[in-house]
């Protein structure tokens, strides 16, 4: 019998619209309540019985999602030893006919992370790695959200699919993190890494790594450092690093984490793309920008009076060089400051750290390593500022 003449409750097949693997996917409509879907049907090879359960026990766990960058799924079961998921239509393609077209900007790259970290954190709290993150499993909907799709091989963490362990879907190696190249044990951070890989795709226009074989491809995930970004590029390449570190510890520990940091980067280029220039800008730069912007900021200087001229270039421009100008009694605030920076940045209350780690290179110590490493890659317009205003 041919995936066409099956006769799945409650739905009824209208044409063949996709096909990959194993898979083939319709449009449909579901009978009650009346409404078109997209059914996938899945026909293993032997029609193995246990595989079948596996696809149901996982289509069944991806059914109690409910995210709005998670593919709706209305009903999945078995008949006719295939296995069948209706879902919702997404009318605006997948990722990969974008990155194809080389429509997105760096913008829409952002968001396009962000829907994804959100959906993986979704799916990550309810203890369910993806494990296949790729451009084709990433679609749009009508109003252009990014939605993730195709758990197939998800696998819910401490137990084992025979689906994934025996059939021919087992992740794409062009995507595969390095411990799960290895075959060693992953976690949601496996996850990350695919991402960090789509991320790049989508910045580059071709995949991070390309070989021969699978074994190629893998070899490089496993071993060779990424290629760096293009100069017009490099500002996101501290997101990306983080996302492709080999060592899972290097990367971000949860998508919420990941989410966290791409609102912020959202929120900085929007900013900047509201302005001419991007960053810190001193007063010697605005007064060069035109007429208007003089006479404003002479009206201002006449308005505020010297006095007050003075106190805005001080706090611009004193910035404590470093701690050993400090008093014994700015030391231990100093200290304090740091010791619940780190206790928020582990806690990963961020907004909390970066309040501190701010405070210590304005008021105690410029130079401090961990607060710039934090401030570098959560807020570059302040971390450009300190750069402009601390002595080498």
């Amino acid at each position: 019998m041919s995936e066409q003449q099956l006769k799945i409750p409650n739905f009824r097949l209208i044409k063949e619209i996709g096909q990959g693997g194993m898979a083939k996917v319709y449009l449909g409509e579901q009978l009650q309540p009346k409404r078109k879907v997209a059914i996938k049907i899945v026909s293993p090879s032997n029609n193995d019985p246990k595989i079948l359960e596996d696809l149901k026990q996982e289509g069944d766990t991806v059914a109690q999602f409910n995210h709005p960058n998670i593919v709706t799924v209305y009903s999945c079961g078995v008949v006719d030893k295939n296995y069948y998921l209706a879902m919702e239509i997404l009318p605006g393609g997948d990722l990969k006919q974008k990155i194809s077209e080389k429509v997105l900007e760096d913008i829409d790259i952002l968001h396009i992370m962000k829907d994804m970290s959100s959906a993986l954190a979704h799916s990550h709290k309810r203890q369910t790695l993806h494990r296949d993150i790729k451009p084709e499993n990433i679609m749009f909907n009508e109003e252009g959200k990014a939605v993730l799709l195709d758990f197939g091989i998800a696998k819910a963490h401490g137990k084992t699919s025979e689906f994934t362990r025996i059939g021919a879907v087992v992740g794409t190696p062009h995507y595969m993190s390095p411990e799960r190249a290895l075959g060693k044990d992953i976690d949601e951070r496996s996850d990350l890494y695919a991402l960090g890989v789509v991320m790049y795709e989508m910045l580059i226009g071709k995949k991070l790594f390309e070989g021969e074989d699978t074994f190629a491809i893998s070899y490089a995930h496993v071993h060779e450092p990424p290629p760096p970004l293009p100069k017009d590029k490099s500002a996101l390449q501290s997101i990306l690093d983080k996302l492709l570190a080999k060592d899972p510890d290097d990367r971000y520990q949860s998508a919420d984490q990941l989410t966290s940091i791409l609102d912020k980067w959202i929120k900085r280029l929007d900013r900047s793309n509201s302005q001419t220039t991007q960053g810190f800008i001193p007063i010697r730069q605005i007064q060069t920008r035109s007429n208007k912007l003089i006479i404003y900021i002479l009206s201002s200087v006449i308005a505020l009076g010297i006095a007050g001229i003075t106190g805005w270039y001080m706090t611009q421009e004193k910035i404590k060089v470093n701690h050993n100008d400090l008093t014994p009694s700015q030391k231990i605030e100093l200290n304090t400051k740091r010791a619940a920076a780190n206790r928020f940045l582990k806690l990963e209350q961020f907004d909390s750290a970066e309040i501190n780690f701010k405070a210590i290179l304005k008021d105690y110590d410029c130079k401090d390593a961990d607060a710039r490493n934090f401030l570098k890659e959560f807020n570059v317009e302040f971390y450009q500022k300190i750069l402009t205003n601390c002595p080498d």
